[in-house]
């Protein structure tokens, strides 16, 4: 994908939508105006991982990561079978992948 996707909601009076964003070689959805033929993708400033709640010095993106390109068709292949209901409305995908391959933390082990 070369160019980013912008879809317009309806209900929309300030060009309000979201865009499908393609960044090194991973999908997002990123919460997006569009103002005279422009788009304009909105940006956050998330919280410290450290309990705070003050904001980072980086703002960044305000998008959901859907994957690489087969990951991100089957994420919305899924959402679209619930929003239609061919299927229950909770569950996983038919595939999960995981970005963390280390395996998982025994908590039993601990040597005190």
């Amino acid at each position: 994908m070369t160019q980013d996707i912008f879809y317009e909601y309806e209900d929309s009076q300030f060009g309000d939508g979201v865009v499908l964003n393609e960044y090194r070689n991973e999908f997002s959805l990123v919460a997006a105006k569009q103002k005279d033929g422009k788009t304009f993708m909105e940006w956050m400033f998330p919280q410290k991982k450290d309990g705070s709640k003050q904001p980072i010095d980086k703002s960044l993106p305000w998008k959901i990561k859907l994957g690489g390109r087969e990951e991100a068709i089957r994420l919305l292949k899924f959402f679209l079978q619930n929003l239609e209901g061919d299927q229950p409305s909770s569950g996983k995908p038919p595939v999960q992948t995981h970005r963390n391959d280390a395996p998982p933390v025994d908590d039993n082990d601990a040597p005190f």
